[in-house]
């Protein structure tokens, strides 16, 4: 949020250079605004303005004097284009009256960039240094006390965007009433788009290099909680869940934007997050929806891989799956089948790792999801892949040439590997 919040704040502050041209705004802004503002520099190429109260500048370059949060650097930040279409500038002046928070805003940013201190700091976990939008389009209706947000967006040029959207009852109108505001505050509808074209995957790549996992182990680890808080709920809620675990299974490449949207029945607020555990509560109490193209059903075939070592019920009812979902089932589980005459063990650690146990012989390495397949690779060893079919505890792996091994699955590591 802090980012936001300095964006948003950039973004204002750079409406600030517009020169002595006639218009309104610019008037205000450079007589009221500017002053409070402080850049050792803050130039632009060219500036026209956009209505009575609008702004639109280009080749924006501020210069921020050193301070602790820049490492006592000074630090250059430059935006292609920025498009104001309204302030609230009386309750943004420095001398408004109490300490009430400004009533609207509608803005945007365009191609943000700057020093490579400061835009790379986020590197290595994986955000590549690509110029930023933001935008902000927000009104406040202090009587009703109802916040829009009509838009809160940012976007990575060619890697991904994200776009919150929310109205929100009973909020304070002043600086002074926003730590009371949590506990007051309702919510009456939110959604959040998240558009991926790439940085999904350099993040989770990233991250999981400097941990010494894997992407897919990640995406195991996050995906499993959902799956075990899937059991018990009706189908709405667990069509909605498979939405948001298949967007996280295609990580490599998703199939289009995902869309979260909640509608509560009744205007909710923080006292009642403890409803979300209750079956069917997020689709009939908060009006959870989720709409995304590759919308798969999975987190039934997931909620199965916690009791893998279960065995079938006495009904006579199986689970059947295969593919990356099989591969992911295996998660914390182990493989065992025998192989010319000796025990065969396959720890699937959550990190990523593999604990191989034949004979008496122990072997240690990494398994990975590609693709639909599952693959390993063991030290002086050319990495296997398979794919996999799993019913109930029963898993068979067919490798390249078509042979195939049918193995059970063990709940947890049995032998300790």
């Amino acid at each position: 949020m802090k980012f936001f919040g300095s964006a948003a704040l950039l973004a204002l502050v750079v409406v600030g250079a517009g020169s002595l041209w006639g218009q309104d705004g610019l008037q205000r802004f450079e007589r009221e605004l500017k002053p409070q503002l402080e850049f050792k520099s803050l130039t632009y190429k060219n500036a026209a303005a956009k209505g009575d109260n609008g702004f639109v500048l280009s080749n924006v370059v501020a210069v921020i004097p050193a301070n602790p949060t820049t490492g006592d650097k000074e630090t250059t930040v430059r935006i292609d284009r920025v498009t104001v279409d309204e302030l609230d500038f009386d309750r943004l002046k420095k001398d408004a009256k109490d300490d009430e928070i400004p009533r609207f805003a509608k803005l945007k940013a365009e191609g943000i960039s700057g020093d490579d201190d400061v835009f790379s700091m986020l590197a290595p976990y994986g955000v590549p240094k690509v110029p930023v939008d933001f935008a902000l389009d927000y009104r406040l209706d202090a009587a009703k006390k109802v916040l829009t947000l009509a838009a809160l967006e940012l976007s990575l040029r060619g890697q991904g965007r994200a776009l919150l959207a929310l109205v929100v009852d009973d909020v304070g109108t002043k600086q002074s009433e926003m730590e009371d505001a949590k506990d007051k505050a309702r919510l009456r509808t939110a959604s959040l788009e998240i558009a991926d074209s790439g940085l999904m995957a350099k993040v989770l790549e990233a991250t999981a290099k400097s941990e010494g996992s894997t992407p897919e182990a990640l995406v195991a680890a996050a995906t499993m909680p959902i799956g075990a808080f899937a059991a018990g709920q009706g189908p709405a809620t667990v069509k909605a869940l498979d939405g948001i675990v298949s967007f996280l299974l295609d990580w490599k490449q998703p199939k289009g934007p995902i869309k979260i949207s909640v509608t509560p029945a009744q205007s909710a607020g923080l006292s009642d997050l403890d409803k979300i555990g209750q079956p069917n509560a997020l689709v009939d109490y908060f009006g959870l929806a989720v709409d995304y193209a590759g919308s798969r059903p999975v987190v039934t075939s997931i909620a199965g891989a916690q009791a893998a070592a279960a065995p079938p019920p006495a009904s006579g009812g199986t689970m059947e799956m295969s593919g990356a979902e099989a591969a992911l089932s295996l998660s914390g589980n182990t493989l065992f089948g025998k192989f010319d005459g000796e025990d065969v063990y396959e720890y699937y650690r959550k990190d990523g790792r593999t604990g191989l146990l034949e004979g008496s012989d122990i072997s240690a390495g990494k398994w990975t999801i590609e693709g639909e397949k599952l693959c390993t690779k063991y030290k002086d060893e050319d990495k296997e892949c398979y794919s996999v079919r799993r019913k109930a505890d029963e898993v068979t792996l067919i490798g390249a040439k078509g042979k195939g091994y049918r193995m059970k699955l063990l709940q947890g590591n049995p032998k300790d590997l």
